[in-house]
């Protein structure tokens, strides 16, 4: 009787809309999923996926507060020791050692380390808004160790996704502009530095910079878009998508511009925007500030990967490497999304109407 009333609770609690929104966004993950490959196994992989995001997302969402803060700790913990741990590794894809191969599975930490951060950098800005500076002192090492094992990947678009979501968290916080500085500081200097020490970034960004420069992967992702026009060619027509290195990854956008077309594609920006700004709108009602800076920080880092993502496809900005929540293919990226959307839907639940 007690699991029902709960349950009951849960569910007058959730944002129920939002809820529904997400939901939708994986549905639109496994619709692409099904026309990206012929293969059952990928469909397989990717419906197991999803099945596991959804139930990680309701399972985290019932989470109390208090309890959230306190995984978050351990998590980051284990996460910054497998960050480590992996660059001592052989274990490597195009050079980079961003994976842990465990039983045939392949696992991303830096995917799994970024709700976690946002949400115990949420509360160690909160208790050094209380006046604790001690906090400020243990979350700004932190930030530049978690940054610097992932560049040392190297990552760069996850470690400026962190960067960016972090500052946006000062901001909001509304302390010092010694801080805020500090934090813009850093994102300048971790863009000049992987710029000039990683040759894969430099050469996207001079590919960004320079016309002339070899741009196949933007210039199909671009074509797949004009291909599909208005309605699209319909769902496993596609040809483009069998060319575009990560189609269904990095490039899943492009994937759903050539099959199912510019107002399919304007549909999914409108459902990512919404979710953004009705789990912003929730702020209005909030008064704990670990709240607020926590909500501000997991919907900034699900709306700039979403950001990074749409725009990389339409050449709008260098490519990033980034997944689009909930929608692409990856177990990791899939994990950590729900992770997310479960922490978003935890923080924003009317716990006031619990009896």
């Amino acid at each position: 009787m007690k699991t029902k009333l709960n349950i009951k609770f849960w569910w007058k609690q959730i944002d129920r809309v939002n809820f529904a929104l997400i939901l939708m966004l994986a549905i639109i993950g496994i619709i692409l999923s099904i026309s990206l490959s012929d293969s059952y196994l990928f469909l397989n992989k990717h419906l197991i996926f999803s099945i596991i995001g959804i139930f990680i997302m309701l399972s985290v969402s019932c989470f109390e507060i208090k309890f959230l803060r306190r995984f978050s700790l351990l998590s980051i913990i284990l996460c910054i020791l497998i960050l480590f741990i992996i660059l001592f590794l052989d274990y490597e894809v195009n050079g980079s050692k961003r994976w842990l191969k465990i039983y045939g599975f392949s696992l991303q930490p830096s995917e799994f380390i970024k709700p976690f951060f946002f949400l115990l950098s949420a509360w160690f800005i909160s208790q050094g808004i209380s006046g604790r500076n001690s906090y400020f002192v243990v979350l700004i090492i932190s930030f530049v160790t978690i940054c610097g094992l992932i560049i040392l990947q190297p990552d760069f678009g996850t470690a400026f996704l962190i960067a960016i979501t972090f500052f946006c968290q000062l901001f909001i916080a509304g302390l010092s502009m010694v801080l805020v500085i500090f934090a813009l500081v850093s994102l300048l200097f971790l863009s000049a530095f992987s710029y000039y020490y990683f040759d894969h970034i430099q050469k996207r960004v001079d590919a960004f910079i320079n016309p002339t420069a070899n741009t196949d992967q933007i210039d199909l992702s671009l074509q797949a878009f004009k291909s599909g026009g208005l309605f699209g060619k319909g769902p496993g027509q596609g040809i483009l998508k069998e060319k575009i290195p990560s189609a269904n990854t990095d490039f899943i956008f492009a994937v759903a511009g050539e099959e199912l077309g510019f107002i399919f594609c304007s549909l999914i920006v409108l459902l990512i925007l919404v979710i953004i700004i009705r789990f912003l709108l929730k702020l209005l009602k909030m008064s704990n500030p670990f709240e607020i800076i926590a909500v501000v920080g997991l919907t900034c880092s699900f709306g700039l990967q979403s950001l990074f993502n749409i725009c990389s496809s339409l050449a709008l900005i260098p490519t990033k490497g980034m997944t689009l929540p909930f929608v692409s293919y990856g177990g990791s990226s899939m994990i950590s999304s729900a992770v997310l959307f479960g922490c978003l839907l935890s923080l924003t639940r009317q716990r006031n109407e619990e009896k």
